[in-house]
């Protein structure tokens, strides 16, 4: 598929083209096509419903810091039937799991602190 026809599904599809997907058609048709496959098949099982995949998109693009994730799976969210007070739960569980990674990580840091107080 060419790019134009490309970028006028994917509005079709989204409502819009984001601008990092226009950069990628732009720079790398394949990786485009190889992004959208993969969208494609991680959204093609019926074992999980769309709006609790939306709700995945979304505690990761929260955990990522990802705007234009976050954006978009807040849209998707609400277009597959979730209400914002659904929404805004994802977000709190999301922020608090990143911020419990985020003292794991710190942990071996914390240790060596503890155990050079007196340096």
């Amino acid at each position: 598929m060419d790019k134009e026809k490309m970028l006028k599904m994917l509005k079709i599809q989204l409502g819009e083209v984001p601008k990092q997907l226009e950069n990628l058609a732009e720079l790398d048709m394949n990786v485009l096509v190889g992004h959208i496959e993969a969208k494609k098949n991680a959204y093609s099982g019926v074992s999980v419903d769309k709006k609790t995949k939306s709700f995945i998109a979304l505690a990761v693009g929260v955990a990522l810091d990802s705007q234009g994730c976050i954006m978009h799976n807040v849209k998707e969210a609400k277009k597959n039937g979730a209400s914002t007070a659904e929404i805004m739960e994802v977000y709190s569980v999301a922020k608090f799991s990143k911020s419990s990674a985020s003292i794991s990580g710190f942990d071996s840091a914390m240790q060596w602190l503890i155990n050079n107080k007196g340096e």
